[in-house]
């Protein structure tokens, strides 16, 4: 397998962290009776785009290293 097929198995799996990140965003602002679990909305909302913004990180650092800004798909968080 050679560095650019891993690098872009690990932008794929940073899209995902971010789109599973701002899916739990998304249901903490429109349904946030459903995280009985979480007494503390902001804080459970801090959790998320702190997850969000390491994996945006992570995913902009290896499209620098791959010379490429974007990986071509749309999803959740485009």
């Amino acid at each position: 397998m050679g560095r650019e097929t891993l690098l872009k198995a690990l932008m794929s799996q940073y899209q995902g962290e971010m789109d599973v990140a701002m899916a739990n965003i998304s249901v903490y602002q429109n349904n946030p009776a459903g995280i009985g679990e979480h007494g503390d909305i902001a804080e459970a909302l801090d959790s998320q785009i702190e997850r969000y913004a390491n994996a945006k990180e992570k995913y902009d650092a290896v499209g620098d290293i791959l010379g490429t800004k974007t990986y071509g798909k749309t999803t959740l968080t485009e």
